[in-house]
């Protein structure tokens, strides 16, 4: 598919859906602005709720592009791998291979790009709490994704402002599930088990999770999940990632709440111990890349991912200027690297031994209902700080030790007049970065501080259409390996400035009912960006005295993302476009920018039992900087989900599903290599009980 058809997509599925949607902007129905919230929320179902983007809101009132995938998504798509619940979110692309511990993101050309210090343009988080490792070849994020109720992708830098400086690309919010998601009213405890199996990668999954409300003011829930991982294939069927991993998860919260006030902890683990596992989880062996290279090599590799947090919240229900959150939280994510059986397929010494991030967090936040009679307004105010403690147990130039502390102090105002809402936000953070002892290169410290304004609004044309725009100044600070890397030979880069990043935003909102038939519905959201990057941070890879990091003059990046839905009784449609192109001063093409793109679904409910469904990804070629070029590729998915509603069946869930199933040979833009993943099936039973 080429890339002019993509944009023609864009031009014409935008066109399409105003035509449909203008007969229903001209009906006289009641303003939603002027009616309840909760209503307002109802009324739409195709509307989802976002609770990362300032107080929660429907996406059709959040001034920027915004995905919400549900719990009915996640069902659909049956994920293995955190990857596989974004790669139908416009303008988010995966970066690496099909493997559960090779994923890195890149969203509107920011991100990973499959090696270290490249995560940095994007903020991840999982409930709540910020998720990050670098290390050269080994995949940013590891999630059991049958833990997960909902994501968010916060496309673009609107969202720094609450979650950290330097979110050039855009926030991905992983929500996971709560007591209330297994109990129905009344109910003191219930539960779900659950096991499934799919072929590429090979994998068998067994869970069970616990919910428990023994009183009004106290609940817990327990979960436990044993994913079992094995090879990756492509479509010829060779090889193409080896993961060998048993991985046990474990998800424990509890809150309880005395009055105005409540405690709540959550505490998150995932320990996956692989055998002859691939140390290049990105690209797999590798094997004779260039002469005499015998590949990455195999090896016995421990992943462990720990969150654990303890919240204490005030909301005095005779005080609106009060809604007072405190956490104190605790993140590490760390893998050991030791020498696998296979002597022909050994792995460099520099890669082996121990590496981890740990980070320490306290952060106070309040949300002020500041409300007039003519006016709405809700000021969030916060501050933070952490510690962060990069360790590494074999001495390494390509993974320098070091200490990260921060500071930081931020301000949301979200005010609507009738019509009209415009939000102002303001962070400030001030960072310290330091090098261990084992940096030999150099001792000097590094300080930077970071000073984010941002304003954006939305304004109600009518009952259906919207209009906004936005405008946010970022700035992305060094990382320790950009400050202190010497592989190779390069000299440490403590002369680096920070990126600043300018985004331009603008775009039309819709969502109405009634087009073609009474109680239809339809959602539809464009937004189109520019963002200018001063002082873009690159790789030299050239020998000392060359900074192994340099900072160039400016990069530029724009483009655009529609997505749309529409309901028809049993049938449910959905519609997203990404485009982006980038280039830097000199007009040379970006290496990390990702395929142009359509994504198409459909879902038809048969019945109370019966969902079946489709989806297929449609991707534009895509020109690399250094000549070469990665093919388009149409790739298919289907799906079929049985849940008797009576009988002695209730209660079971059977999802069936193909994914790639023609088998199609591809690989994205973003991938350092190839090929993608072949065909895979997929089978889960599950139980509510």
């Amino acid at each position: 598919m080429s890339r002019s058809s993509i944009h023609v997509a864009l031009l014409a599925s935008t066109t399409c859906l105003s035509a449909l949607a203008l007969p229903l902007a001209a009906q006289e129905q009641s303003n939603v602005a002027d009616a309840d919230p909760a209503t307002a929320e109802q009324r739409f179902m195709l509307d989802p709720l976002v609770l990362r983007a300032g107080t929660p809101k429907v996406a059709s009132s959040v001034p920027q592009s915004v995905t919400v995938v549900d719990s009915q998504q996640l069902d659909d798509i049956a994920p293995i791998h955190i990857g596989e619940v974004l790669a139908t979110v416009p303008g988010v692309a995966g970066v690496g291979s099909g493997s559960f511990f090779g994923q890195g993101f890149n969203i509107r050309g920011f991100g990973s790009s499959g090696t270290a210090a490249s995560e940095a343009g994007i903020v991840q988080l999982i409930d709540g709490e910020k998720k990050y490792y670098e290390s050269y070849r080994q995949g940013s994020l590891f999630v059991e994704p049958d833990f997960l109720r909902a994501v968010e992708v916060l496309r673009g830098p609107g969202s720094s402002t609450l979650y950290g400086s330097g979110a050039l690309g855009g926030v991905i919010a992983m929500e996971t599930i709560e007591p209330g998601d297994l109990l129905d009213d009344g109910d003191i405890w219930g539960g779900k088990v659950k096991l499934g199996y799919s072929s590429n990668p090979d994998t068998v999954l067994g869970s069970v999770a616990l919910g428990w409300r023994p009183t009004e003011d106290f609940e817990a829930l327990t979960a436990f999940a044993w994913r079992k991982i094995g090879d990756t294939k492509d479509a010829d069927g060779n090889t193409t990632v080896r993961s060998n991993s048993k991985t046990p998860n474990l998800l424990l919260k509890a809150k309880k709440t005395f009055g105005d006030q409540y405690v709540a902890f959550s505490y998150q683990h995932l320990e996956a111990k692989g055998t002859d596992q691939d140390f290049n989880q990105l690209e797999g062996a590798q094997i004779g890349l260039f002469p005499g290279f015998t590949g990455w090599g195999v090896g016995d590799i421990t992943t462990r991912d720990q969150t654990a947090k303890l919240t204490w919240g005030w909301n005095p229900q005779d005080n609106r200027y009060v809604d007072l959150t405190a956490t104190l939280s605790y993140t590490n994510t760390m893998k050991d690297v030791r020498q696998g059986d296979d002597p022909d397929e050994p792995i460099m010494d520099t890669l082996l031994g121990k590496r981890d991030y740990r980070l320490w967090k306290f952060k106070l936040m309040n949300v002020a209902d500041l409300s007039g009679d003519s006016y709405d307004h809700f000021l969030t105010t916060g501050a933070e700080v952490y510690k962060q403690d990069r360790s590494s147990s074999v001495i390494s130039s390509s993974h320098p030790e070091a200490y990260t502390r921060s500071i930081a102090a931020y301000a949301l105002s979200e005010v609507t007049w009738g019509d009209l809402t415009v939000n102002t936000g303001l962070r400030y953070e001030k960072q310290r970065t330091e090098p261990k002892g084992s940096v030999t290169a150099t001792d000097d410290e590094y300080n930077a501080e970071a000073v984010e304004p941002q304003v954006a609004a939305i304004y109600r044309l009518n009952d259906s259409w919207s209009v906004f725009g936005s405008v946010a100044f970022v700035d992305r600070m060094p990382t320790v390996d950009e400050l202190y890397d010497s592989f190779m030979g390069g000299a440490p880069s403590g002369n680096l400035k920070d990126e600043k990043g300018k985004n331009l935003e603008i775009g039309l909102s819709y969502r109405g009912s009634g087009l073609l038939a009474d109680g239809d519905e339809a959602v539809m959201k464009v937004t189109l960006f520019r963002n200018h990057i001063d002082d873009m941070i690159i790789r030299t890879n050239a020998l000392a005295p060359t900074p192994s990091y340099v900072n160039v003059d400016r990069a530029y990046l724009k483009g655009g993302e529609l997505e749309a839905n529409y309901i028809i009784s049993a049938f449910e449609f959905g519609a997203g476009v990404s485009v982006v192109d980038g280039e830097d001063q000199n007009g040379v093409v970006l290496d990390t920018l990702p395929n142009d793109r359509v994504t198409l679904s459909a879902t038809y409910t048969a019945s109370d039992a019966w969902r079946v469904g489709l989806r297929s990804t449609l991707a534009a070629g895509r020109d690399k900087p250094d000549g070469s070029r990665r093919a388009g590729y149409g790739v298919h998915d289907m799906f079929a989900t049985w849940a008797p509603q009576a009988g002695m069946a209730e209660g079971l869930e059977v999802h069936m599903g193909v994914d790639n199933f023609t088998d199609r040979d591809y690989t994205p833009a973003t991938w350092l290599t190839g090929p993608a993943p072949g065909r895979n099936f997929k089978l889960s039973v599950s139980r509510a009980f």
